[in-house]
């Protein structure tokens, strides 16, 4: 990231300009600003810009107070002495802001897992398993912390959570085809305890704990989502983790690593 200016949204809202964080008024310029740097380059319409700040708590003339409240961001930008207040913008639809390359973490992140997605194609699990480590590493916690925005934790936040979990399960994929499956068996106890419905988590974990000898923690893993699925859904759990789970008792030759890479 470049050294001069750094946003961040992926965990606590932030401004640096060289190693000085820029203070940041709390309340609705955090919320503004954190609603264009959600939709880097690109124009937000002034309605949902309102929504995303205001809510249901709609000020009386919307359009003339998001004015206001773009002006006073602007001045607290431009008290990082950097010239941050030119990069946003305005248009008769909305405004936006233009984020110079490579101070954006979220823009980062996104190229990275991109850069994955071609190595995974290529079939470069190493490459895979690079790109996917640095884009994790730009997470510092859940998006946009310290943002007081209902509808940017409603709207927006689900969706960013969904891209980072997407990426953690590629990073798994890659490390259980690499034979880095020691690797991640606590993080993936983790994130089984964190999210106990997505079945492809426990599928990544009971599988990294076959290939680790430890048959037995994986069929205790697959009994302990089979409770959960039961006591909360009533179901049990889908098909390729109930195959998952044959294939342990059996030790079935096609969990190794060797047939599997």
């Amino acid at each position: 990231m470049n050294r001069a200016i750094s946003f961040r949204v992926l965990g606590p809202l932030s401004v640096t300009v060289g190693r000085k964080n820029v203070s940041l008024p709390s309340g609705r310029q955090r919320s503004l600003l954190a609603a264009l740097l959600v939709h880097p380059g690109e124009i937000v319409p002034v309605e949902k810009l309102v929504d995303l700040v205001w809510g249901d708590e709609l000020p009386h003339s919307p359009r003339p107070a998001l004015h206001t409240l773009l002006t006073r961001l602007r001045q607290s930008l431009d008290a990082a002495g950097a010239g941050l207040s030119g990069l946003l913008h305005t248009s008769p639809s909305g405004y936006l802001i233009e984020v110079p390359t490579g101070c954006l973490d979220l823009t980062l992140f996104r190229e990275s897992a991109a850069r994955a997605r071609l190595a995974a194609e290529l079939g470069d699990r190493a490459l895979e398993h690079s790109a996917l480590t640095e884009a994790l590493a730009l997470w510092h916690g859940q998006p946009l912390g310290g943002v007081r925005s209902d509808a940017l934790h409603r709207d927006v936040v689900p969706g960013l959570m969904e891209e980072w979990i997407r990426a953690i399960e590629r990073y798994h994929d890659a490390c259980l085809a690499l034979g880095r499956h020691d690797e991640i068996v606590g993080d993936l106890r983790t994130l089984t305890a964190k999210y106990p419905l997505r079945e492809s988590l426990w599928q990544r974990l009971m599988l990294a704990l076959y290939r680790c000898g430890r048959r037995g923690e994986a069929l205790a893993a697959y009994a302990e989502v089979s409770g959960v699925f039961r006591d909360e859904l009533g179901v049990d759990p889908g098909r390729e983790l109930r195959h998952l789970h044959v294939a342990i008792l059996r030790t079935d030759v096609s969990l190794s690593l060797a047939r599997s890479a």
